[in-house]
């Protein structure tokens, strides 16, 4: 992907099919813009996702009976440091 309009799975299946993607985002109303930040941010990795392993798996010990606050005490005792508000999004 050299160039600065990267190809996606979507926009290429589009061009197979005869269809050009602004035009395409034109009809749906669409700008293209938000076309392309949406593509960078599924691209982009989870930076909460080892906060969330490890979260879902005190909530699946306790069979879903911990809520947000049981699970950040739990945390708080295995030496981890962690918002609790940061712990009820997640």
């Amino acid at each position: 992907m050299t160039s600065s309009k990267s190809t996606s799975g979507v926009e290429f299946e589009l061009e197979e099919k005869g269809f050009r993607l602004i035009n395409v985002l034109e009809i749906i109303g669409i700008p293209e813009a938000t076309y392309h930040y949406h593509i960078q941010q599924i691209k982009k990795e989870d930076p909460d996702k080892e906060w969330k392993d490890i979260i879902q798996e005190l909530f699946e010990k306790h069979k879903g009976r911990y809520g947000y606050l049981r699970i950040h005490s739990d945390l708080e005792k295995q030496g981890y440091v962690i918002n609790h508000k940061k712990c009820s999004e997640l």
